[in-house]
């Protein structure tokens, strides 16, 4: 273990007071990773996180997903006509002169400015987007910095048994419920002292299926502060308290219900290769991905729904789904996705930052190609183009946004060359 680590236990920074008699067992630093039975009856105690080797999507499958999100998008809108996604990147802030179609060179990537954004993860493909773009990142961070320091890093998967006529709101509130209760008291505070686990980031996701309904689920990252942790003890501990907790609440699991899986020796692949959500679905992710991105993914169809699959499904004609996103959205919406355990960002010194902040959050050095009144940008969106109007954007190129712009019809824009700063 870290001095830094160590300072940091003593201190109560992040960590348990490690004085504490409860200790189940002797803990050591080389515990090798358990492939066979567990006491617990788990088939797998830890498994190493090792990242697949996928073909790099290619610029037109990048340019695809991102139009998309704003096709997903306005189909939550039409959805949901009474949230904020309705009016997120179509409607102007009070007193804009208009729109300004930005383009950033270092990143070639381009965005608008001067719109209203929801910042919701739950209900918007485009602001999730972006939000969990900016958390991978930060949570890229902390791991780097932890892994540097000695320390080492699990992703636990808590998940329940369902059926098909759950009702979703019921379920989450029980499960979470379960949750905390399982994590809580004397109970818990022993396992974080016994297991020397000095924070965790946990993210609350559902699929849904049209076998099995409603599977809300936790991943849950766990920073211990040795090189390695007991990782089988944790297992059986862990798992017995998940199921307690969760019986308490009228749930079941099988022997799926807890999962631990083991991220040390493979997260600098993850972080290299992952990051943005799949174009097409079928792509690997890395731990930070799924820790932040889950819920973006577009899900396998013929299994497992998550919440912008079934977008995507409605977009493609499946109206029976339309009720499905909709109670999605009303049992989700105000919940937090990602939650880090007290004083963890703090420690790593990394700014706290809201969901509102991040999907606002300016762009430097943007380049202002075109400005669009209030009247072109109407035609703009009804023309529904908002996400192709920006991979034109993309090139830099403001007579490219204006020729683009007059093929619809949208007339008397004028280049802007002056660079404002300025983005969203």
């Amino acid at each position: 273990m870290s001095e830094d680590l160590r300072i940091a236990g003593q201190r109560g920074a992040i960590a348990p007071d490690r004085r504490s008699r409860r200790r189940a067992s002797a803990l050591g630093t080389t515990a090798r990773t358990v492939s066979g039975g567990s006491r617990s009856g788990s088939r797998s105690c830890s498994r190493t996180r090792t990242p697949a080797r996928k073909k790099k999507r290619t610029p037109e499958e990048e340019g695809e997903s991102r139009v998309q999100r704003f096709a997903l998008q306005s189909e939550s809108a039409r959805l949901l006509p009474k949230e904020r996604v309705a009016e997120c990147l179509r409607q102007i802030v009070p007193l804009s002169a208009g729109v300004a179609v930005q383009h950033t060179p270092s990143t070639k990537s381009a965005h608008y400015s001067g719109l209203k954004t929801c910042a919701s993860v739950w209900h918007c493909p485009v602001c999730a987007a972006k939000i969990s773009e900016r958390r991978r990142i930060e949570l890229q961070q902390i791991i780097e910095k932890h892994i540097e320091m000695g320390g080492s890093v699990y992703m636990t998967t808590y998940t329940i048994s369902h059926k098909r006529y759950d009702d979703l709101q019921d379920l989450l509130q029980r499960f979470l419920e379960a949750r905390r209760k399982a994590k809580a008291g004397r109970r818990g505070q022993a396992l974080k002292t016994d297991f020397q686990i000095c924070g965790t980031v946990s993210v609350l996701e559902v699929t849904w299926s049209e076998a099995n309904g409603w599977h809300p689920h936790v991943h849950e990252l766990v920073f211990c502060m040795l090189p390695r942790m007991d990782e089988e003890n944790y297992e059986i501990t862990m798992r017995q308290a998940w199921e307690d907790a969760a019986a308490r609440e009228g749930l079941s699991m099988n022997m799926h219900g807890f999962k631990l899986d083991r991220t040390y020796g493979a997260v600098g692949d993850y972080i290299a290769k992952f990051g943005r959500e799949p174009a097409l679905g079928n792509k690997a992710w890395g731990v930070e991905a799924e820790m932040t991105k889950g819920h973006t993914k577009r899900g396998r169809i013929d299994e497992h729904y998550t919440p912008f699959a079934l977008l995507a499904a409605v977009n493609q004609g499946r109206e029976d789904l339309k009720p499905i996103f909709v109670e999605y959205a009303r049992c989700f919406k105000g919940r937090k996705q990602l939650t880090y355990s007290p004083h963890l960002k703090s420690f790593y010194n990394l700014e706290e930052k809201s969901d509102e902040e991040l999907a606002a959050e300016v762009q430097e050095e943007a380049v202002t190609l075109v400005m669009l009144t209030p009247g072109q940008w109407a035609q703009v969106v009804g023309n529904d183009i908002r996400g192709e109007l920006l991979e034109v954007a993309r090139s830099g190129d403001a007579l490219a946004v204006i020729g683009y712009l007059e093929g619809f019809g949208i007339e008397g824009v004028t280049p802007i060359t002056v660079d404002d700063g300025g983005g969203g």
